[in-house]
């Protein structure tokens, strides 16, 4: 997948839509891009991150990075299962 269907398609997941979300491009392509780096350093090849079954996955990453309080970020254990299945 590219990173525009990558967006568009994490942004159906948080959302519920792609349509009228534009002004969060910027923001989510950040979180989106730390979190798809986070994978890959765990292991995760690159063609199985950019990959369809990686979107929920890079979703809840998101999601997790995107509601944090200054000094409590985390990645919910759910994320860190679903990278371990993806790195296998």
């Amino acid at each position: 997948m590219t990173r525009d269907e990558i967006l568009r398609e994490v942004k159906n997941v948080l959302f519920g839509t792609a349509e009228g979300q534009e002004f969060r491009d910027a923001q989510l392509k950040l979180y989106i891009e730390e979190v798809i780096s986070f994978m890959m350093r765990a292991g995760v090849s690159e063609e199985v991150a950019l990959s369809p079954s990686s979107v929920v996955t890079i979703a809840i990453g998101v999601n997790d990075l995107w509601n944090y309080s200054s000094g409590d970020s985390r990645l919910s254990p759910y994320f860190m299962q679903r990278v371990t299945q993806l790195k296998l």
